[in-house]
């Protein structure tokens, strides 16, 4: 496997290139993320510029590859290259993609020269211009088909970089680009003040959220038979798979022909899950949504805690009563069941038909925020309990344990071990928001990135500063993953979701009393939703050694 220098590109094209880069190119061979660069041309005028990738192959030379995430680009009649936007418009590419990639291998390897003290470059050098997401239905006449790769030949990569650089020249030149003076060239190119930096790639965090997909699974093949029970139990800490078992189970009982119906605490989580689970979405709300429309929206009277907790389900409880057997549902099962007090939970109960209907209701204690008691084990007859964190990676479930000082709650075996999570001290909320705003840069995958606050928008460190590092802030959640786009939320309403990157802003040191804005239970929550990357970006230093202290001693998290 190459070794990879540099950030996680932001664009979704790069990234998947640089996946495939990394996958199949070989030791030792080094892959330089988006190298960037300002020196003075031969005039004495500072000129700057950027190249996607630079590869470079000991034994061989160095290839500047240029990504071009388009997926339709072409040479009109005039001459000139377009490629199509997102609204089908023709887009003129100036400079074109060729032209690109060609200025920029001369440059880079003038650099080279100079900075090596080289006569002339220690090796052969080309240039390859990649289209991942399209296919080409021919080459243009003044170009060797040496310099193209589109998706057809994606998995070609090692060779088509190699057959690139035997065309530039004899093997005279090939043999002086040892390992030492690749070495040398990729310390060159990541030396200056905008140095490319080791930093994770979209690889690595992919990898491990492949995997942690793949071990939940087989938690759940272990537990199909908790369900053969009608009316059950399941505890867990969060992070154990509880609301990925529960949608797994509904897509089961609608499959099956049942009526069956998925309710949780939380709307934003229920708005999560009806977009990624398209054909389930009708199945799927939150309770005090549905108990409004149930009851045909009644006006909200009195307090509204007052009225979703107790008026809101006692009218729905009433409704459901009169209900005819065949209104009512094969099955219900209940996410986030600690957050929902008992007069929802016999609500939703008296929703059952009667005779084998199923009931399942999933809580975790550590995660109630709303100080409701009761709900562990509502309406069931038998109690199963999750034990083992797979959400997570080993250092972040590591890290959460030691802040929140409870028995530990152990990995699933096999879970991946991740990064320690990065812990920053900042002096006001300017330079907070920087340091969001590049850890967001740094970690954006295809899946995104989440900052997540104790406080709303408005109060919290981004505020004022909604941008950065070409990347906006918003707070749909439909937006997570969309090219450019962070998500902003309260903890409190990302309850139940999670995000591959978590960055926690405005954290103090977390205290359960009276006018507490940051309780441990919100710690706990926020810590346990990234799965891959986690940041902590504290007010004060008492609270990033606060923070740092807990790993240090911890042991298991660094």
């Amino acid at each position: 496997m190459a070794r990879i220098l540099g950030p996680l590109p932001a664009d979704a094209s790069e990234r998947k290139l640089l996946r495939q880069l990394q996958k199949q190119l070989p030791q030792p061979w080094v892959v330089l993320s988006n190298v960037t660069w300002a020196t003075k041309d031969e005039s004495g005028i500072v000129s700057d510029g950027q190249s996607d990738f630079v590869v470079l192959v000991p034994g061989s030379g160095m290839v500047i590859v240029e990504v071009k995430g388009s997926r339709e680009i072409w040479i009109d009649q005039d001459g000139m290259w377009y490629r199509r936007g997102h609204d089908g418009e023709a887009i003129l590419v100036s400079p074109s993609p060729p032209e690109q990639a060609m200025k920029n291998m001369y440059k880079l390897a003038r650099i080279v020269e100079q900075k090596g003290l080289w006569p002339k470059f220690p090796g052969r050098y080309s240039w390859v211009v990649a289209y991942p997401n399209g296919i080409a239905s021919n080459m243009p006449s003044m170009f060797d088909s040496s310099t193209m790769v589109t998706s057809l030949n994606l998995h070609q990569l090692e060779a088509r970089i190699r057959h690139a650089l035997t065309q530039r020249g004899s093997d005279g030149k090939s043999e002086s680009f040892t390992i030492g003076v690749a070495e040398k060239v990729a310390a060159i190119l990541t030396s200056q003040p905008f140095a490319v930096t080791k930093a994770d790639t979209a690889a690595n965090v992919q990898d491990d959220l492949e995997l942690i997909e793949t071990l939940t699974r087989q938690q759940f093949s272990a537990l199909r038979g908790i369900f053969e029970f009608p009316h059950v139990a399941v505890t867990g800490p969060a992070g154990s798979g509880k609301t990925l078992l529960a949608i797994w189970r509904l897509q089961a009982l609608v499959e099956a022909g049942k009526k069956a119906l998925y309710v949780c605490f939380n709307k934003k989580l229920a708005e999560s899950l009806r977009n990624r689970n398209p054909d389930l979405a009708s199945n799927i709300t939150s309770v005090d949504k549905f108990f409004m429309e149930f009851c045909q929206h009644p006006a909200i009277s009195g307090e509204p805690s007052h009225f979703f907790k107790e008026a809101l389900p006692e009218q729905a409880f009433g409704q459901a009563a009169m209900c005819d057997d065949d209104d009512k549902y094969d099955a219900i099962i209940v996410d986030e069941g600690q957050d929902f007090g008992d007069l929802r939970l016999y609500a939703l109960l008296e929703l059952l038909r009667p005779g084998d209907s199923g009931w399942v209701i999933f809580t975790d204690r550590r995660q109630d925020l709303f100080k409701v008691g009761g709900g562990d084990a509502f309406g069931a007859d038998v109690i199963f309990k999750l034990y083992h964190n797979c959400r997570n990676t080993v250092r972040v479930n590591s890290a959460t344990n030691a802040f929140i000082g409870l028995d530990e709650i152990a990995s699933m075996p096999g879970m991946p071990a991740g990064e320690v999570p990065e812990i920053t001290a900042c002096a006001d909320n300017r330079s907070m928001a920087s340091k969001a705003w590049e850890l967001a840069h740094r970690w954006s995958t295809d899946r995104g990135v989440v900052i997540l606050s104790p406080y709303s928008l408005k109060n919290s460190c981004m505020a004022d500063y909604p941008k950065g590092h070409g990347m906006s802030l918003t707070e749909d959640l439909s937006s997570m993953g969309l090219p450019g786009q962070v998500c902003f939320s309260t903890i409190r309403s990302f309850k139940g979701i999670e995000a591959p990157a978590v960055i926690l802003v405005d954290a103090g040191i977390p205290v359960n009393g009276p006018g507490s804005t940051f309780y441990m239970e919100d710690l706990y929550v926020a810590c346990t939703r990234p799965t891959a990357r986690l940041a902590i970006l504290s007010k004060t230093n008492e609270a990033s050694e606060w923070f740092k202290d807990r790993i240090v001693r911890n042991g298991k998290a660094c």
